[in-house]
């Protein structure tokens, strides 16, 4: 009887281990696409914070040129009104203004719509990528500290560090919430 009971449970020891050592395997390729993942969504909210900022220059051009049209159009009428320019004069110049008034906007919805769109997906991958549930304040204080030192070192334009430190300090709201939670459930 003992010679069958250790040959019916060498078999399941044998079992145990076949799911053991495939199980193993899969948690090994999961952390590998972990890390990959982490990576590549690093590398594009890097690319993403250069790139952002040059666009919303572009975008603020455009904002400028819509804001100029504006205060031509109440140029325009201020004219009129002073019988500077005749009523032919003033709906011809104001239809086209108007016109494109209206186009502008419509492009500056548009492209400013589409920068936002991409803003939230990459910000949405980067905080799943920074496992908040293992960060620290005081972690997410030397990040804070890091970039100001490279700030001071001249090591990062004015505009990526004013988005990082955004960032950041969302970050650091986010995880000083998880150690309220964590605190209350100990509780």
């Amino acid at each position: 009887m003992s010679e069958e009971m250790l040959k019916i449970y060498g078999e399941l020891l044998r079992q145990i281990n076949k799911v053991y050592e495939s199980y193993t395997e899969q948690v090994k390729r999961l952390n590998s696409m972990w890390s990959d993942y982490k990576t590549a969504v690093s590398n594009v909210k890097r690319n993403w914070d250069v790139d952002n900022v040059l666009l919303m220059l572009r975008i603020n051009e455009l904002k400028a040129s819509i804001d100029s049209i504006r205060e031509e159009l109440d140029m325009l009428k201020v004219k009129k009104e002073l019988g500077l320019i005749d009523d032919d004069e003033y709906s011809k110049s104001s239809a086209e203004l108007t016109d494109t008034l209206t186009k502008l906007t419509s492009m500056y919805d548009d492209a400013k719509s589409k920068l936002d769109e991409v803003d939230r997906g990459i910000k949405e991958h980067w905080f799943r990528s920074m496992d908040v549930t293992t960060l620290t304040t005081d972690q997410v204080d030397g990040m804070i500290r890091e970039l100001e030192d490279n700030r001071a070192k001249g090591e990062i334009p004015d505009d990526i560090y004013v988005r990082i430190r955004a960032d950041l300090e969302l970050i650091k709201r986010v995880v000083q919430a998880l150690a309220l939670i964590k605190a209350e459930s100990k509780a």
